[in-house]
């Protein structure tokens, strides 16, 4: 039939009126054009590049790197985001052997690294403590004895103690509790006195009439950032570039796009509309923009992860970290 006619639009104009003619054209034109567009979308996710990396958590800490991938920040510049939730150690241990390209693991890479594993931090996503100690309604620093936080000798615990401190209330009990999902649970359950709770628990709880006794939004920490092998830091430069750049664009967004974060939280988060607006407003406090961090205060953080960690001796910096690249990709970001 197609050979009689010339084509297959041939048989359509042979037994269909005019009317049906422009109808059964349009549709072959649609179906045309949208074989070309899946064509063009299938060609750009080839292009993208694969990139793994490795949080401990689908947690508001590491809300730059969903934040990016989900408005699309990521595949704009080439990269095609894989995250994968994996326990800080097992991802440090992957991201060493090769199996990830990065991992958002701040302190903990940081320790590995003292150890001689050949790893970097090349950028540090939150340099402040996200943590606040939440209270039953009424409850007062005297009345505490109990404070609930995900582990024991964690950030957690040690903002807990920092805010104890300054409540002037040091003879508490801690119990770990896991998780901060966990400890929120204990509160609410009244199965604590008080608990350390980061986003998006602390609107929650504060919201639902909660007493909030103190943060630690003050508190310099390394609470995320953004690390990786020194061959790959080596090898793969441009890549590494690429991943700073829409790191830092994702957090520049989350601090200027205020309607845009909140409807994300929102949507990806599962939070109500207050609770989300009220999480944005302390992300806000803590995201560190620029992604770089003062010596002195890095140097003041690096003392007390190595004593905590036992380490007599001093640790270099450049064993640690190498902000070399972030401060290149901002200075480039600066020219634009």
């Amino acid at each position: 039939m197609i050979g009689r006619h010339g084509s297959s639009l041939g048989v359509i104009g042979a037994s269909r009126s005019p009317r049906q003619q422009r109808i059964l054209l349009s549709i072959f034109l649609f179906a045309l054009l949208f074989l070309r567009a899946t064509e063009i979308t299938a060609q750009a996710a080839q292009s993208l590049e694969r990139v793994r990396l490795t949080v401990p958590a689908k947690s508001l800490t590491f809300l730059p790197y969903y934040f990016g991938k989900a408005q699309g920040f990521f595949a704009r510049e080439g990269v095609d985001l894989e995250i994968i939730v994996m326990r800080p150690p097992l991802g440090v241990t992957a991201l060493a052997a090769g199996d990830l390209d990065y991992s958002a693991a701040g302190g903990l890479s940081v320790r590995a690294a003292m150890k001689g594993v050949p790893i970097r931090t090349v950028a540090f996503i939150q340099t402040r403590l996200s943590f606040s100690l939440i209270g039953q309604p009424g409850m007062t620093p005297s009345r505490i004895n109990n404070v609930s936080v995900s582990g024991i000798g964690s950030l957690a615990h040690y903002a807990a103690q920092t805010v104890m401190k300054r409540l002037g209330n040091e003879k508490v009990n801690y119990v770990s509790t896991n998780t901060t999902a966990n400890s929120y649970s204990a509160l609410i359950g009244k199965a604590t006195d008080a608990a350390i709770l980061s986003p998006p628990y602390t609107s929650m709880a504060t919201l639902a009439g909660y007493a909030d006794l103190g943060n630690t939004y003050d508190v310099r920490d390394l609470q995320g950032g953004l690390v990786t092998r020194l061959d790959h830091l080596k090898s793969r430069q441009e890549q590494v570039r690429a991943v700073l750049r829409v790191t830092l664009r994702s957090m520049d967004a989350l601090v200027k796009a205020e309607a845009d974060a909140v409807a994300y939280l929102q949507k990806d988060f599962a939070l109500e509309a207050k609770i989300a607006a009220d999480t944005y407003r302390i992300l806000r406090r803590i995201v560190n923009a620029d992604g770089d961090i003062e010596e002195p205060v890095l140097q003041s953080i690096i003392d007390k992860i190595r004593q905590e960690s036992g380490y007599a001796a001093e640790v270099p910096l450049d064993r640690l970290v190498d902000l070399a690249p972030l401060r290149a990709v901002k200075a480039e970001l600066r020219k634009k």
